[in-house]
C-alpha cells in the first residue's frame, strides 16, 4: 500500500516538474517572462496589461492564476494592435488627463486605442507606449456623419503650425478624431445637399465635440462654398470621409 501510494506521488511530481512553460503565441508584439515570487497582479501592476487582457492572451492560465512557472513566456500584446501612426511614452508624474491635454486625444480614443489602461487610469506605468493614431484609432470610415459649423481664422496660426486665412480651405477636427494631430495635411471631403468640397485639415475644434461625435469646424471659405445660406443656418450636418 506504502509503495503504490510514493509511486503515485513521484510520478505526480515528475509530471509537474516536466510540465512545458506556456509558450507565448506566435503573434504576439510584446512578452513577459516570469521570475521567482512573480503573481497575475504583479505583473499587471508592472507591465500596465489590464486582468482581462492578461487571460485572454495567455489561456493557459487558470482563473486563480496559480499555474505560473519561473521562466514562463506571457503575451501582453497580440500583433493585431500594432500599426500605431502616432505614440506617446508615458514619463514621471503622467496621468491620462495630463497626457490628453499634451496630446489632443479624447478620453474615450485614449482607452480605446489603449485597452489595457484600466477604467480609473491607475496602471500607467513609466515607459509604458500609447497608441495615439493609426492601429484602432484609424481615421473615421468613409461617409461619417458630423455636425459643422464655421469660424474666422483671421491669418492666426491653426493647430497644425501653419497661419490659416479666412478664404483658405480648410477643417479644424474636433478631439474625437483629432488624434494628436495625426491628420494635419490630410485632405476630407465634405457633402451637404448634394455640393461637395475638399478640405485640408489644419486646426483644432476644441469645442466640437459638444455637438457630437465627428464634428468639424470649416473656415468661413469653405463653409460659404458648402452652404450658400450659412450666415443664417449657423450650424449644418454634413457627411464626410478622409480622402
Amino acid at each position: 500500500m506504502f509503495s503504490k501510494a510514493l509511486f503515485a506521488l513521484l510520478v505526480t511530481a515528475l509530471a509537474v516538474s516536466a510540465s512545458p512553460a506556456l509558450q507565448g503565441r506566435q503573434s504576439c508584439s510584446k512578452s513577459y517572462t516570469v521570475v521567482s515570487g512573480d503573481t497575475c497582479a504583479a505583473i499587471e501592476a508592472k507591465t500596465g496589461v489590464s486582468d482581462s487582457q492578461l487571460h485572454s492572451l495567455n489561456p493557459s492560465i487558470n482563473s486563480g492564476c496559480t499555474n505560473l512557472g519561473i521562466g514562463q513566456v506571457l503575451c501582453l500584446s497580440s500583433g493585431t494592435s500594432s500599426g500605431c501612426t502616432s505614440t506617446y511614452t508615458v514619463v514621471s508624474g503622467d496621468t491620462c488627463a495630463a497626457i490628453e491635454a499634451k496630446t489632443g486625444v479624447s478620453d474615450s480614443l485614449l482607452h480605446a486605442a489603449n485597452p489595457s489602461i484600466n477604467s480609473g487610469c491607475t496602471n500607467l506605468q513609466i515607459g509604458q507606449v500609447l497608441c495615439l493614431a493609426g492601429g484602432s484609432t484609424s481615421p473615421p470610415p468613409s461617409g461619417v456623419t458630423g455636425i459643422a459649423s464655421y469660424y474666422f481664422p483671421d491669418g492666426g496660426f491653426g493647430a497644425c503650425g501653419s497661419p490659416l486665412q479666412n478664404s483658405d480651405f480648410i477643417v479644424a477636427l474636433g478631439t474625437d478624431t483629432w488624434a494628436g494631430g495625426a491628420h494635419c495635411g490630410q485632405t476630407i471631403n465634405v457633402q451637404y445637399q448634394g455640393k461637395s468640397i475638399q478640405v485640408t485639415v489644419e486646426d483644432l475644434c476644441e469645442g466640437c465635440a459638444a455637438r457630437g461625435a465627428n464634428g468639424l469646424d470649416l473656415s468661413q471659405g469653405a463653409m460659404a462654398a458648402l452652404d450658400s445660406n450659412y450666415v443664417n443656418d449657423g450650424i449644418i450636418t454634413v457627411t464626410w470621409s478622409f480622402a
